[in-house]
């Protein structure tokens, strides 16, 4: 598609009624012929666009895949995201997003894949990424923070990813410190932070996002089905994903403001959602196992942990278990 499509997106997502060829094309700038080759090339997209002679256009339903400019009429105008762009396949997103971060690409690219054949988690565990099932995608950022602060980037997008998920279907989502969303005891969401820089010494960060959308308990692996859920097994229905991408663009774009000088409301927001903090867990950080209570937040969102001894260690990372007491 082109940028008139992306602005005909917008207009019909706007107006919800017919419009005539003539009224879009006065809208838009553009000739009623461009129009009607935009309406034409959506149509073959896969678009349910209503030609009701005597009345004009209405957008009915959008297709069950992501397209990049489908998205950015949903977005609009956005701080954070500069260009969109759509993968049907490929390894996973957060390596093309270190490409182009290495390459010297500005930030705010959120690159999208319907499926990644190599998609992973933190401690380079494998994520499974069910075709056209989720959401899964990267963002390129180089955050106008001190890089001591980038600590600040999985909290930030924690408690955007869990409030979008509220917002699109009504549930309370809970944050599993530092970098999963839980819906139901089951884990939906799950973020992965990298880093890099280009050959000028530029630094970037990769933030890669994986949510479980549409998947039903047969669509995940037999190891996971215990641990695993999705949006649609809470709210017993299938969901648009291209919505819940735009919510969740939209949630992060809100708290960016927030990272430099207020990150203590994203934090206070991380510590209402949290299920960790007052109870008593094991934390594991390569080979350093500590055990303790989990009592807060600290001002870059990592945890602090009062071991049985009394002392507070703080934590930037780890595999958290609860335990029971």
């Amino acid at each position: 598609m082109n940028p008139l499509d992306a602005r005909l997106l917008r207009t019909l997502r706007e107006t919800q009624v017919h419009l005539p060829a003539g009224d879009l094309a006065a809208q838009l700038g553009e000739s009623v012929a461009a129009i009607r080759a935009g309406l034409a090339a959506l149509n073959a997209a896969g678009f349910e666009i209503e030609d009701r002679p005597g009345f004009g256009f209405r957008l009915i339903a959008a297709p069950d895949r992501l397209i990049a400019d489908d998205l950015t009429a949903r977005l609009g105008a956005s701080p954070l995201i500069r260009e969109i762009l759509i993968f049907a396949e490929t390894e996973s997103t957060n390596d093309i997003a270190t490409r182009l971060g290495r390459s010297g690409a500005p930030g705010g690219v959120a690159i999208f894949a319907e499926h990644q054949t190599a998609g992973r988690g933190r401690f380079g565990r494998r994520w499974a990424s069910a075709s056209h099932r989720g959401l899964w995608f990267s963002l390129l950022l180089r955050p106008a923070l001190q890089q001591a602060e980038w600590a600040r980037l999985t909290t930030w997008a924690a408690v955007s990813v869990a409030a979008a998920i509220d917002e699109t279907i009504g549930a309370k989502s809970a944050i599993k410190w530092p970098n999963d969303v839980f819906l139901a005891d089951k884990k939906v969401a799950g973020i992965l932070a990298e880093s890099g820089a280009d050959s000028t010494g530029g630094p970037f960060a990769v933030l890669g996002i994986g949510v479980n959308v549409n998947h039903e308990p047969d669509d995940f692996p037999d190891d996971l089905r215990a641990t695993a859920g999705s949006l649609r097994m809470t709210a017993g229905a299938p969901l648009d994903r291209a919505a819940l991408a735009t919510a969740i663009l939209r949630a992060l774009a809100v708290r960016l403001p927030l990272l430099a000088e207020y990150f203590p409301a994203i934090i206070a927001e991380a510590g209402a959602r949290s299920f960790l903090l007052g109870r008593w867990i094991q934390v594991r950080a390569g080979e350093v196992v500590s055990e303790g209570r989990a009592e807060e937040l600290d001002e870059n969102g990592h945890l602090l942990l009062r071991l049985a001894d009394g002392k507070v260690v703080r934590l930037a990372a780890g595999e958290v278990t609860v335990i029971a007491r």
